[in-house]
């Protein structure tokens, strides 16, 4: 087993920096990830996407804070493993970082989708509030989340209401999930 990093000699059980399941919406349970680090390491994932690494100033302009702040997000995320940065060099995500980066990046689309889509709220005010909810639904709450989102969204006509639409609503989420009803 290897040392979780944080200084505190706990082990991660699987070697990886991750001692849970790998779902698609796994949520983390790394001592120190608060949701404010979980914020900054979805704009890191967002931004490092085809890049070499992120400037500082990137990160901090993405998040509408000063350097400072945004640098003493950086040097959690390094100290908890997730990112790494050489002085003054471009901030990059280690393999750990990028695979939980990802899991938050999809919690956070599928929130602000179902914010967006299905219950008509502003893009502005879903993406505030998607950045809230996501840290606070379990797995299972999303899966099923995904699942409905899928189903609505693809009702003939955009009629979500519909009784068709809604008449084998169940059985499609629990489908996608293969638990009983």
């Amino acid at each position: 087993m290897q040392n979780n990093g944080l200084g505190n000699g706990k082990p991660y059980p699987n070697g990886n920096g991750l001692s849970h399941a790998q779902g698609k919406f796994s949520k983390n349970n790394i001592e120190g990830l608060t949701a404010t680090r979980e914020n900054y390491l979805r704009t890191l994932f967002q931004l490092s996407r085809g890049t070499d690494g992120v400037r500082l100033t990137d990160l901090a302009r993405t998040e509408g804070v000063r350097l400072p702040t945004a640098r003493h997000a950086v040097n959690c995320l390094r100290e908890l493993g997730l990112a790494t940065q050489e002085n003054y060099g471009r901030i990059q995500l280690t393999t750990a970082g990028e695979l939980l980066g990802r899991q938050i990046c999809d919690r956070f689309d599928l929130t602000r989708k179902f914010l967006i889509e299905v219950l008509g709220v502003r893009p502005e005010s879903a993406e505030r509030e998607a950045s809230v909810m996501e840290h606070h639904l379990e797995e299972d709450t999303l899966e099923r989340l995904a699942a409905f989102v899928k189903h609505v969204t693809n009702c003939p006509g955009g009629q979500y209401a519909s009784p068709d639409c809604l008449v084998n609503l169940r059985a499609t989420m629990d489908g996608a999930m293969k638990i009983p009803a």
